[in-house]
């Protein structure tokens, strides 16, 4: 059984995006990915968040082959939930193994984070920056 720990919270401001539906926490919660493959067989994997909000997550190690408005089933701990695959990242984007999700269930406090601030939009998108350097890049601005 899967224990989480939650590794990198950043708790800076609250400002959303103009497409965003709430702001998003930043957090990394280990978690079980199950799926049903094109061939109606039951496939897993192991991945983590990499923000979450009360209603999705940013997933990152995503190794099964998923679907836009495909279900996944994701286990933490000893809660499961039902999501929907809302985006899948691309190589060319550098966010190969990256997946969008939104519940599908009203699920409380799923992430465990249920006092943990939010980001802001700013430092989501230098956490996402700093996530695709190539390691030759290092840390420059």
């Amino acid at each position: 059984m899967l224990e989480y720990v939650v590794t990198d919270v950043l708790l800076v401001g609250s400002v959303m995006g103009p497409t965003r539906k709430e702001a998003r926490i930043s957090a990394v919660v280990p978690v079980r990915i199950s799926a049903i493959n094109e061939d109606g067989e039951p496939v897993h994997c192991l991945a983590h968040t990499l923000n979450v909000s009360r209603r999705g997550a940013l997933l990152a190690g995503i190794t099964l082959p998923l679907r836009l408005g495909g279900v996944v089933r994701i286990i933490r701990g000893r809660s499961s939930a039902s999501f929907k695959v809302a985006w899948i990242g691309s190589k060319e984007a550098n966010s190969e193994h990256q997946v969008g999700v939104e519940s599908l269930e009203a699920v409380s406090n799923f992430w465990g984070l249920e006092h943990s601030k939010p980001i802001s939009v700013d430092d989501e998108h230098l956490h996402a920056e700093r996530r695709t350097r190539t390691p030759s890049e290092g840390n420059k601005r």
